[in-house]
Order: C-alpha cells, then sequence, then structure tokens
C-alpha cells in the first residue's frame, strides 16, 4: 500500500470524523440557553464561544480522537507493507508498473499482477478571477481553524456546505451562503425549502442565483470580497474568511493512468464495470476514485 498523507482517508481525518465532533460541540452552543459551561455567556465575541476552556476548532480536544482512530487500522494491522509518498504508472498497459517516490526523494519501483487505485477526491475549486491569490477555506482546512471567524462567506449548496455553514453559524460567526440555484439542489425541492425555513431561523442568509466574478483581498479590512452576478445585477459580499464549498473531484490527474490503458470519465474519476475493474483488466479502483456516491460507506463497501 503507498500512502501520500495519512492512513485513512478523508471521512477519519478530515472528514466525517472531526466535523460532526465539531456539529455536536456546535449544537450543545446552540441549545445552551444563555451560558455556556466555561462561563462564558452566548453574547460573548465570536473568538471567545468556545464549549470548553482552551478549546478551539483545531485544537487537541477534538483533534486527538481523529489520531486515534487512525491508528486503529495502522498499517502493523494489515497483512502487507505501506509505503509512505507518492505513486505513479509507468510501464505499458500489458505490464504496468509503479513508480514510488517516497518523503525524502528516493524512489523505486514495484510491480504487481493486480493494481487497486483508491486515491479518493479532493476539493474541486471553481476558475474565479483572483481566486488564486486568496486565502479561502475548504472543507479540509475549515477543520483546521484555531479561531472562529467573526464572518464567513459559504460559496455552494451542497451537504457539505450546508454542514459548514450551520456550524460555524453555531459557533457564533455571521454566515451568508452563495448558491447558484437552491440549496441541496440534487435533491426532493421539499427538502431545499425545509433547509431554508431552519437557516432563515438560524440567523444564516442565503443569497440563491448568485455566481462569483471575482475574489479579492481588502487590503485595508483584509476581509475577502466577492463580487457576484445575483439574478442579472451585480452585488459585492464581504467576509473575514470564505469557505469554498463546491464539490469534490476524484484525485487522478497525477497518476499516469492513460499510459497504462485505464480511461477516466469527465471528471477525472476511473471508469470502471459492475466488478470494479479498470478498462485495464489487472488494475481496479474503488471509492471516491471512481465516480460514485462520496460515501464511506461506499467505499467501505468497495473495499471489501
Amino acid at each position: 500500500m503507498v500512502e501520500r498523507s495519512t492512513v485513512g482517508g478523508t471521512c477519519v481525518n478530515t472528514g466525517c470524523i472531526p466535523s460532526k465532533a465539531l456539529l455536536a460541540a456546535a449544537e450543545a452552543r446552540h441549545v445552551s440557553p444563555s451560558m455556556l459551561p466555561d462561563g462564558s455567556p452566548v453574547s460573548a465575541p465570536p473568538q471567545s464561544r468556545w464549549i470548553c476552556p482552551n478549546w478551539s476548532p483545531g485544537s487537541a480536544h477534538w483533534s486527538n480522537p481523529c489520531g486515534q482512530r487512525s491508528m486503529w487500522i495502522s498499517p502493523r494491522a494489515m497483512d502487507g507493507t505501506c509505503s509512505g509518498g507518492t505513486a505513479v504508472f509507468a510501464g505499458t498497459a500489458a505490464a504496468p508498473v509503479l513508480n514510488i517516490t517516497a518523503p525524502g526523494g528516493t524512489t523505486e519501483t514495484v510491480s504487481a499482477e493486480h493494481y487497486l487505485v483508491a486515491t479518493g477526491s479532493t476539493p474541486w475549486i471553481p476558475e474565479v478571477p483572483g481566486m488564486d491569490e486568496v486565502d479561502y477555506l475548504t472543507s479540509t482546512s475549515a477543520m483546521e481553524l484555531q479561531d472562529v471567524p467573526a464572518s464567513m462567506l459559504v460559496v455552494g449548496g451542497g451537504y457539505v456546505a450546508l454542514e459548514q455553514a450551520q456550524l460555524f453559524a453555531r459557533l457564533g460567526t455571521e454566515v451568508t451562503i452563495l448558491v447558484r440555484s437552491k440549496l441541496a439542489s440534487a435533491e426532493e425541492p421539499e427538502a431545499g425549502h425545509a433547509l431554508a425555513g431552519v437557516f432563515a431561523d438560524e440567523g444564516i442568509r442565503v443569497v440563491r442565483r448568485a455566481t462569483a466574478s471575482s475574489v479579492r483581498t481588502d487590503e485595508v479590512s483584509g476581509d475577502v470580497v466577492v463580487d457576484a452576478s445575483v439574478s442579472g445585477g451585480n452585488e459585492e459580499f464581504r467576509a473575514a474568511r470564505l469557505l469554498m464549498a463546491t464539490g469534490r473531484r476524484p484525485v487522478t490527474e497525477d497518476l499516469n493512468l492513460c499510459m497504462v490503458g485505464v480511461e477516466t470519465g469527465d471528471r477525472g474519476e476511473v471508469l470502471v464495470d459492475g466488478s470494479l475493474r479498470s478498462t485495464n483488466p489487472r488494475i481496479w479502483a474503488a471509492g471516491d476514485v471512481t465516480g460514485h456516491p462520496e460515501f464511506v460507506y461506499v467505499a467501505a463497501a468497495h473495499g471489501a
């Protein structure tokens, strides 16, 4: 097994588990009538609205359990070896090999009868002028924040955007969501209507039919400024932080799959048959990289 980062994948390390831990903390604050357990009043400034003393989204109070979960699936418990680094396919479709580059720069070529591609997915950021020059957040980096921002713009209307928006709003952030069509557009219309009502009750502003046209940083205030087309007109939105939750894409760009006869789809997903075999009969794929529903349960079923 070759892993470039942390064993365990998105859900355990930067997705489901840490976000649910924060959601529980945010809910505790949300239902608190007037005072937090540490004695801070609910009306306190955002940076002091913690659920417990010395707690913050990026602190050890919640990140340590994630590390422990990673240990539960340590390669030491597997029948095999785990190499840290990056892997790229080489050779031919008939004789594929993997070139592995370790963190220290050393390289190794590995050959096998069969290969499994399980590289997952990564946040996808649309091409918006100025985006490369702005310190924006993704669902991954948002989990590493050390302080609750005073205000936040969330671009996107899918389940990740909705979860993050409510999480930070309940922690005290003033949240505005910019969504191209409607909330949870992939779900039944009733779901979007219900969510809009809940968000309105919780003070989360939802701006529909909004498409970001440019992004910049205000040099005076430090705020992120998003210029957007809204229902045919132009509006400017400002916040302390910008969270881009515009979907995810399979991680296949640097794997050199075409050299070994593995075809990918429009979103970069590995094309597989009903048995998860790619267009190269010696190479298989599982999880988010297949373009199938991006849930840990789906990936686990694939791996099994």
